[in-house]
């Protein structure tokens, strides 16, 4: 590695502690491990923001859909909760660091990139499962708290890959290979022909196993 490529890359916080998880869903360590080893490895600064939902609602908070969330006052806790980690990133590219990515949470109302159709709970809110047969071409929203994340960095002219770990797949899937190739991409684009890094917003879709641009 050149001494003039230092990287950082910015995680959701359940990405490297699992407990930050809705407590009845599990926590995988295994997948923490794996992912914080790839990047300490590859000698990659990590950042990460303090989890939206613990924060705001503690450990022992049920499953919700993002619609639940999408109000005026989680959004404020979330632009809250941003204000340390931006400074960090602001203060690394000053020094010329590289921030190769964000990396997000399949499936989660916060701290999704591609969050589509879900089924309605018997409350007739947004429950956590999406629909047994969604639509490629359906529009997907950003979990809230990576949503304000994006509208920061653009505000900052700061632009990066935002990736999604496909957690709900098998660790031998396609999905999940597809992921670990888009992160190398973004981390050692020189190992690639091409040599050039995902587009911003990238993610990963089982409907189309190709890189996709996040749609709005």
């Amino acid at each position: 590695m050149s001494r003039k490529d230092r990287k950082i890359i910015l995680i959701a916080q359940c990405l490297v502690n699992p407990y930050c998880r809705v407590h009845i869903l599990g926590q995988n360590f295994g997948l923490s491990q794996q992912l914080v080893n790839y990047l300490m490895e590859r000698k990659v600064g990590v950042i990460q923001y303090c989890c939206p939902e613990t924060t705001a609602m503690g450990l022992m908070r049920n499953p919700q859909g993002r619609q639940q969330y999408d109000n005026i006052f989680f959004r404020n806790h979330c632009k809250e909760l941003l204000k340390v980690p931006l400074l960090m990133v602001r203060e690394f590219l000053k020094n010329k660091y590289r921030l190769v990515a964000f990396v997000g949470l399949e499936n989660s109302p916060t701290c999704g990139v591609h969050w589509g159709k879900h089924k309605i709970n018997k409350y007739r809110t947004e429950s956590l499962h999406p629909v047994d047969d969604p639509q490629p071409n359906e529009p997907a929203l950003r979990g809230i708290m990576v949503e304000i994340l994006a509208e920061e960095l653009s505000l900052d002219g700061v632009a990066c890959p935002f990736l999604e770990f496909p957690a709900l797949s098998a660790p031998d899937s396609e999905k999940r290979a597809q992921f670990w190739e888009l992160l190398q991409r973004t981390i050692e684009p020189y190992r690639y022909d091409d040599a050039a890094a995902p587009a911003e917003d990238t993610t990963v879709d089982a409907a189309d196993p190709a890189p996709k641009s996040e749609q709005r």
